[in-house]
Parts: C-alpha cells; structure tokens; sequence
C-alpha cells in the first residue's frame, strides 16, 4: 500500500497511536465541491432529470429534505446525490470524468472550500502526543494535495494516502497503520458512516463520527460524535492522553 507523505522522523516506539482522517466532509468543507461534481455530470442529462437532479441536490446541501427520503435513500453525503441521479443516464465513465474535473477545479483553486476551526493546532497537538496522523481518502491526489497546501497542513500529517479505497480496503490499511506505529491504538475521523466509520468500529478500533444535522443518536456506537469536528477536539485529545498510560 503505497504511502504519500512527509514522513515525521517519530520513532515506531514513540509513537502512542494512529488517528486517520478523512478528506471530503472531514478536512475539505464546503459545498463547493460536490457543486462542482454535479455541474460537471449534470451536464450529461436532459432538461427535466437535470432540474429534479438540481433541486433535491440543493435541498440536500440546505438540509430541507425530510427525513423519511434520507432513510429511503439512504445518501450519506452530495456525491452519494449525485451519482444516484446519474446512474440511469450515463455510463459510469461518464460519472468518474465529472468527478475528476471537479477534482481539477478543486486543485485549480475554481471552487470554495475551507477547513475546521482550529484544525492546524489541534494536528499539532495530537503530534505532540505521539500521534501518527494519516489522511486517508478516496479522492485521488489531485485537489488534494493542492488544498493541503492551501490551507498549510501538508506538513501536518504524518502520511498522505489517496485513492484508498474505503470501505473495502479497510483491513490492510488498519494493518498497515498499527505496524508502522507499533501501536494498537487507531481512531478514524470521518463523516461517512459506511466508509470511515463501521469498518473500524468492527475490527475494535475507535471512531470519531461527524453527522452534522443527522440526529446523534442515529449511530450510539461511535466512541465519539458531534455535529461538527471541532465539537470533538478535546474530547478526542483526552481519549489520545489516555493511549499514553
């Protein structure tokens, strides 16, 4: 499993634990892009599929669809929207161009995007606890790196790892991850249940849940869940104090 990354000169024994963070959701905010995604794809659907496609996208990112159509359909995030107003229309090649030019526009800088308030000290502070700290996405490297440049947190993470390929190739990323630290110890961050949060949860790991306006209670589970990521911030530094006793 290859590993991108500015690699801390951290020794395995030093290390207390793994802490992983998710891209799209988790350290890349913003509407701008997953808009991106759909004007790229929308483009390849006729007026009337394109205007319903519109609208329940726009309903999605105001939080104004009802609850019973979010437990239909089960979409856990506005690429989950898009693809599924898609998937009838084009082919699935089709929907992956979209999805890399709208990651080019992201590298290009074309689309807003930000991070969590605080991110850059509270990366600091896990480094000062021993924490080895991976970005691990699906996203290819392309708009990835050129926003961790952006906003100066290359440095702060201990390895880059895209194309990762989330849920499936969970358990050699977990085993990878807790050799190169000769930890046990590994808590995953993301916003996307399926994908960053119920793997680890099975294989015994820990897992900070964003669930924004979903209801907390929807996963009791998680070791950790809030709204947004900053909610968590002290609660997950005391749980990583804890990795060092």
């Amino acid at each position: 499993m290859p590993l991108s990354a500015p690699c801390s000169a951290r020794s395995q024994s030093s290390v207390t634990g793994t802490v992983v963070f998710d891209f799209d959701g988790t350290l890349c905010l913003g509407d701008g892009p997953v808009r991106s995604y759909a004007r790229h794809a929308y483009a390849n659907l006729a007026p009337k599929p394109r205007y319903e496609a519109e609208k329940v996208l726009d309903d999605y990112l105001d939080d104004s669809l009802p609850a019973q159509t979010l437990n239909t359909y089960g979409w856990q995030d506005g690429y989950d929207v898009v693809a599924y107003f898609c998937r009838d229309h084009m082919a699935p090649s089709q929907l992956q161009n979209a999805y890399l030019a709208s990651r080019t526009d992201l590298a290009r800088g074309f689309t807003t995007s930000h991070i969590p308030s605080g991110m850059k000290d509270f990366l600091r502070k896990l480094g000062a606890l021993g924490c080895r700290r991976i970005l691990l996405s699906n996203s290819p490297i392309i708009g990835l790196r050129e926003t961790l440049e952006r906003f100066a947190l290359t440095d702060d993470f201990d390895a880059i790892v895209p194309d990762a390929s989330k849920p499936s190739q969970w358990p050699s990323h977990l085993q990878a991850f807790t050799k190169q630290s000769a930890s046990e110890h590994l808590l995953s961050i993301g916003d996307y249940w399926s994908n960053d949060i119920a793997p680890v949860l099975a294989a015994g790991y820990e897992a900070a849940y964003i669930h924004g306006c979903k209801s907390p209670g929807t996963h009791p589970r998680a070791t950790y869940q809030a709204p947004e990521l900053p909610d968590m911030y002290d609660d997950i530094i005391k749980g990583c104090v804890s990795w060092q006793r």
